[in-house]
């Protein structure tokens, strides 16, 4: 995956004369050059970046601005190369919350309890047609599911606040101004996490986990609390599943069985019981032991 930039040096200039950016790819920088994609010019803005995902550091790219009415196209660029994103290590959508190492440690930890790992997705829609994302008030972008981005570029716009766009239900992105002009159809690039839940979710599960009957609250301890909170969220997940998704459906050619997925989840439940169960008794009988008085025989 390869992030190209191209920058217009003088947008006003250019933007009089042309109406797109032709990219052109090749493996070797002396080499053969095809088409590969177009940008749009927009009035205003002199950086367009490119998203290559099937490009490497050894792929090579030229570009030239394109009049789509006289199909007049200027002389190519020189050979150059992408970057490599850094995407996933470097961020610039807000987190919703900004945890300190230790909280982010727990949170990492119930996660790995409940098998709810982080998977990265994206979202892309080049202008060539309308993005289906885009709800009917213009202004929302629905991901499909649930997750929160770490970075959004819309016309190769990066957005990098909190207040805008707004992420409601963990899903939808409503921005502050429409997204499309119905001039030309908008450059959606969306980079997103998805989970079961959210980091201030499983946070807020641990900070509400109770203290397990019968120990004594100087024993309690981060593992006690931690499996508390993973066991609490995997039954809000299985209440959830059983209501929404729990019946089985049969027709003359197939059939729907959710009950080996709800089965194992119950499983993973009581492993997790077992694990608390175990905590407890140990800290109880540490408890016991630490006790102190007079014999009497």
């Amino acid at each position: 995956m390869i992030n190209l930039t191209i920058e217009v040096a003088d947008i006003a200039v250019v933007i009089a004369m042309y109406d797109q950016i032709r990219i052109y790819t090749s493996d070797a920088e002396n080499g053969t050059y095809t088409y590969l994609d177009t940008k749009y010019l927009m009035s205003g803005v002199s950086i367009y970046t490119y998203l290559h995902l099937t490009g490497t550091t050894d792929t090579w790219y030229k570009s030239s601005y394109y009049n789509s009415t006289t199909e007049v196209e200027s002389a190519l660029s020189n050979a150059a190369r992408g970057s490599a994103p850094s995407l996933y290590h470097t961020v610039s959508y807000p987190q919703e919350y900004d945890f300190d190492a230790d909280e982010e440690i727990i949170i990492r930890k119930i996660r790995r309890l409940i098998g709810d790992s982080k998977q990265l997705e994206n979202l892309y829609s080049d202008g060539t047609e309308y993005c289906s994302s885009i709800m009917e008030d213009g202004k929302t972008i629905d991901l499909g599911e649930k997750g929160w981005p770490v970075y959004i570029s819309i016309n190769d716009i990066e957005y990098t606040s909190l207040d805008n766009p707004i992420v409601q239900g963990y899903r939808y992105l409503t921005f502050s101004g429409t997204l499309n002009s119905g001039v030309v159809n908008d450059v959606v690039n969306i980079w997103y996490h998805t989970f079961k839940f959210s980091d201030r979710e499983i946070y807020e599960a641990y900070g509400d986990a109770m203290i397990p009957p019968l120990v004594p609250s100087n024993c309690v301890s981060q593992d006690h609390l931690m499996l508390q909170a993973a066991i609490d969220l995997l039954e809000s997940m299985a209440a959830e599943d059983m209501v929404d998704d729990g019946a089985m459906i049969r027709d003359d050619m197939t059939l729907y069985d959710p009950s080996p997925g709800l089965r194992e989840r119950a499983k993973l439940i009581d492993r997790l019981r077992k694990q608390l169960d175990g905590l407890v008794q140990e800290c109880i009988k540490s408890g016991m032991l630490g006790l102190e008085g007079v014999l009497i025989d």
